[in-house]
């Protein structure tokens, strides 16, 4: 079982299980997964914009109709199982703790995001719940709760902008390096040393998901001289452009050893595409091109399943959403929150996906329904 979570100097943790093996440091993300728009988290740089602990409210929270305290939630789309699972985690978080919810959901559009967010403040919420689009489009509804003194809480991406209370994701650098350390480790496994040719799909450009991930990947991977990145090209965390993309550099290169998809959606399209190209390869083959994404989604446990798909570094969007909302109750109770909140990752490949520490973990896309 490999859970991503150290840097906790500045991240709060999920907690510690003894049968966790400490990949590499969990802090802000597939996510994320996307068909549109991508799982996308904070980059470092403005997750540390808020590294200390968030003050308590200094009046009480305002209420719904019964005296629920309202809660606004805005989420990027619903068009990929993984932002189902982060409205499934939201609603049971809000469940939990006796909120009323208002949600918006602003169907890849930043705009109408930023429009949706500010409606949501016009309503008197509380607390301002959001899962940007895009990380700098976002800023001027953030800045607008602020100047209205409602605390915000970004949810698997953050905000370029603005002060942020609270901010809970995985870390998008770490799972990026854990990528690259896993694909040395399977090349050298292949050739007795960490050389091979690498396929590098990013995700969406623009979203911090993207950029972290991209970072780690790209900065691990250099650490292995004879490991060539024959090509970098952008998947936009969509599995038709990165079908696309992945059928170009098929054509174009003739030896290609492993790929790196920014997320899920990503590998799937880059899947297709070396099945459509007649160059798939079973497990185990010299020639089998190792595949690697990240978010956990159904398709990609399927992919593991059938030897399509090596590996997945898995989140879990219900439980990482639910622990927002948790920190919301402990804001208006006037408890510190953490600034930044790391929920693990876990890499799952054949050898262990149904395995009781995955178990354990979650499987978060059999909870969805889409």
């Amino acid at each position: 079982m490999a859970w991503s979570s150290a840097r906790f100097d500045s991240w709060g943790t999920f907690g510690k299980s003894t049968s966790a093996v400490l990949l590499c440091a969990a802090a802000a993300l597939s996510g994320c997964s996307k068909s549109d728009n991508a799982s996308s988290t904070s980059s470092t740089s403005a997750a540390s914009s808020a590294s200390a602990a968030a003050s308590a409210p200094a009046s009480a929270p305002a209420t719904a109709a019964g005296g629920k305290t309202k809660i606004g939630f805005s989420i990027a789309t619903l068009n990929n199982a993984f932002f189902v699972g982060l409205k499934a985690g939201v609603e049971r978080g809000s469940k939990e703790q006796g909120f009323d919810l208002v949600q918006t959901n602003a169907n890849g559009d930043a705009q109408q995001q930023v429009n949706d967010a500010i409606n949501l403040l016009s309503q008197g919420v509380t607390a301002l719940v959001l899962n940007p689009i895009d990380s700098k489009a976002i800023i001027p509804a953030v800045e607008k709760a602020n100047s209205m003194n409602i605390p915000v809480f970004t949810l698997d991406r953050g905000s370029d902008g603005g002060k942020v209370t609270s901010f809970v994701a995985s870390d998008n650098v770490a799972l990026g390096q854990t990528a690259a350390k896993w694909i040395a480790e399977q090349l050298k496994k292949r050739y007795g040393e960490e050389k091979g040719n690498v396929v590098d799909l990013i995700g969406l450009v623009g979203t911090t998901a993207a950029t972290d991930r991209e970072k780690g990947f790209s900065d691990e991977i250099a650490k292995y001289p004879n490991i060539k990145v024959v090509a970098r090209q952008e998947g936009a965390f969509d599995q038709e452009k990165s079908l696309n993309a992945m059928t170009s550099i098929l054509q174009k290169y003739p030896q290609i050893d492993a790929v790196f998809g920014a997320n899920d959606d990503n590998t799937v399209g880059a899947e297709k595409a070396i099945d459509n190209a007649g160059r798939y390869k079973p497990l185990g083959d010299k020639e089998h091109i190792l595949v690697i994404g990240a978010d956990g989604t159904a398709q990609a446990l399927s992919a593991i399943r059938a030897g399509k798909q090596d590996a997945t570094i898995s989140q879990n969007p219900i439980q990482m959403a639910a622990k927002s909302l948790q920190f919301i109750a402990d804001y208006n109770a006037k408890k510190d929150v953490p600034a930044n909140y790391a929920w693990p990752t876990m890499l799952i490949d054949k050898s262990n996906i149904d395995s009781d520490e995955v178990k354990k973990y979650g499987l978060w896309s059999e909870e969805v329904k889409q």
